[in-house]
């Protein structure tokens, strides 16, 4: 009996685990692989690819991001073979399985994590016997059970992070790595608050693991770990050994629990770790007590704060700091609230989320007493509730946009820090607020535009605030290029005045000799823009890096 495991990614360098862990838990015992997809190929195509192997079974892991494309999947298998056999797992299917027993053309869906569970119903299949398995649900059969597999018999299987299948393209993708499973907090937003309890994997297998993807190109590892800094001597173990064997090249990010950072630990870190090695993910959410209250998130956010900031004052560790807009009773004035205190952290990403209502979560199940409207498609994203409108929420998405454009990217860290330090002090979700007021107002493209407009689009705006950063956008726009582009978005200079004033310079030979130039730089790989003091600011393309000079007069164009 033939089983294909699948599913389909969200972009081609994620992988998935749990299809390495199905797979190295059955692989022995069955006719067994695995296949990867991404949910921007068309399901016609992975569809014909599935049936071409002439397979008996096809195993599918379905999550948020690929529900709808899966059963667009599911359906195009079953009518063209109608005797193949479909089993889907995964968080999106798993707590509700009448629902899509029902509703999708599949045959079994399985509860929890079913490295064993699948062995054990292929082989009830492959015998003929009663497929009345715990944890497995069929349209005869529904079992709410989520099934916890046995850390230590995992550590005895085959590694899932050692395949031969890998080898060749582990260094271009994202290597996925657990070394604990379970949450011990009780987020009634999130899917893990379902969970009982914190499992750890034996250090000799984490460690082992570690070592063979450190010394096999591994260039990206991210620790599925719900909090991984939950456990002090697991923590400090698993970074010790992470500084010990680095390696240059690799990342590591971490998703942690800011409370529970003490100072040893941050010392620690500062001191020891290579920069750049660590990226923490620290989920804040909300600075609103009620609102924590309300989801039974436990946090302290005066004590988050101070770790965040020595975090920061280290300057080893990236940080990314999430927010959720839409939880319960926080408004849109509150919700600013929350994103100026966590802005002010100063991390380099700032992600704003926007809730969303999770098959098997308490708080869907909650919805009507918080006035939640949801989607009832995935990603179930919320509408409004009673504590914010549809229209605040729209404005909030409008804020997001800005923020990852002008913020995340890195694009424009000198222009952001003179915005932030001299004219919106305090004021962050101000000032992403306004700035998307005014692209919706000029009707700006949120897609397919050229870098250069976005540079041209935020000076419109900032000359919109009476507010002159010029020069800060210029210098930031240049430091995209290692090459002279075409211009800069403000024609200050027609182009035979430009002409004019670069061949001028190359004509310079003492301005030359002391800048170590050529005329050759000057005319081909340099840009020059004119001061609002009157002079003009060059910027030399070279293969070092790019260099900026400050020119008072041009001789003979004095």
């Amino acid at each position: 009996m033939k089983t294909i495991l699948t599913t389909l990614n969200a972009k081609y360098i994620h992988t998935s685990l749990a299809l390495r862990w199905l797979y190295v838990a059955n692989k022995d015992r069955f006719d067994l692989s695995f296949r990867e997809y991404t949910i921007k190929e068309r399901t016609e195509r992975i569809a014909e690819e599935l049936l071409a192997l002439e397979c008996d079974v096809v195993g599918i892991s379905v999550s948020i991001w690929n529900v709808r494309q899966t059963r667009e999947l599911v359906v195009a298998l079953k009518e063209a073979r109608p005797e193949l056999i479909l089993i889907v797992g995964g968080p999106e299917v798993m707590y509700e399985p009448e629902f899509f027993l029902a509703d999708w053309p599949i045959d079994y869906v399985i509860g929890g994590e079913g490295e064993f569970v699948l062995g054990e119903l292929l082989g009830a299949i492959q015998e003929g016997l009663s497929t009345e398995i715990r944890g497995v649900s069929s349209r005869g059969h529904i079992d709410h059970t989520i099934v916890q597999a046995d850390i230590e018999k995992l550590a005895l299987l085959p590694s899932p992070f050692q395949l031969e299948e890998d080898e060749i393209d582990r260094p271009h993708r994202m290597v996925y790595f657990e070394t604990s499973r379970g949450c011990p907090y009780q987020c009634q937003y999130c899917l893990s608050s379902l969970e009982k309890g914190v499992r750890y994997f034996p250090q000799a297998y984490i460690f082992q693991n570690l070592k063979y993807l450190i010394e096999h190109g591994a260039r990206q590892i991210k620790f599925l770990d719900r909090t991984f800094n939950l456990n002090r001597e697991h923590t400090e173990g698993v970074f010790q050994f992470l500084i010990a064997n680095h390696r240059t090249g690799l990342s590591c990010q971490f998703e942690v629990y800011a409370d529970l950072l003490h100072d040893a630990l941050i010392d620690y870190l500062n001191t020891a770790l290579p920069t750049g090695f660590f990226r923490f993910e620290i989920g804040i959410q909300s600075t609103y007590e009620p609102t924590n209250r309300a989801v039974r998130r436990k946090q302290n956010f005066e004590l988050l704060a101070r770790n965040i900031r020595r975090i920061m004052d280290g300057g080893r560790i990236d940080l990314h700091l999430d927010l959720i807009a839409g939880l319960p009773y926080e408004s849109f004035d509150r919700f600013r609230q929350s994103f100026n205190e966590v802005f002010a952290l100063g991390a380099k990403e700032v992600q704003l989320g926007f809730l969303k209502m999770l098959r098997g979560t308490n708080l869907r199940r909650d919805a009507d007493r918080y006035g939640y409207v949801y989607q009832a498609e995935a990603p179930y994203e919320i509408v409004c509730n009673a504590d914010i409108s549809a229209a605040e929420l729209a404005r909030i998405h409008q804020a997001e946009q800005m923020l990852d454009k002008y913020w995340n990217s890195g694009r424009f860290r000198q222009t952001m820090a003179v915005v932030f330090a001299d004219h919106y002090a305090g004021r962050y979700f101000e000032f992403f607020d306004e700035l998307g007021v005014f692209y919706h107002s000029n009707n700006y493209p949120y897609h397919g535009y050229q870098l250069e407009d976005l540079f041209r689009f935020l000076y419109h705006f900032l000359q919109s605030k009476a507010i002159d950063l010029l020069l800060p956008l210029r210098r930031d726009f240049y430091s995209h290029f290692s090459r002279r582009p075409k211009g800069f978005w403000p024609e200050l200079l027609d182009k035979k005045k430009r002409k004019q004033l670069l061949y001028a310079i190359a004509q310079d030979q003492a301005f030359l000799q002391e800048h170590k130039l050529n005329r050759e730089i000057i005319e081909k790989h340099t840009a020059i823009d004119p001061s609002p003091n009157g002079g003009y600011w060059l910027t030399c393309f070279l293969t070092e890096g790019n260099r900026e000079l400050y020119i008072e007069w041009l001789g003979v164009m004095k």
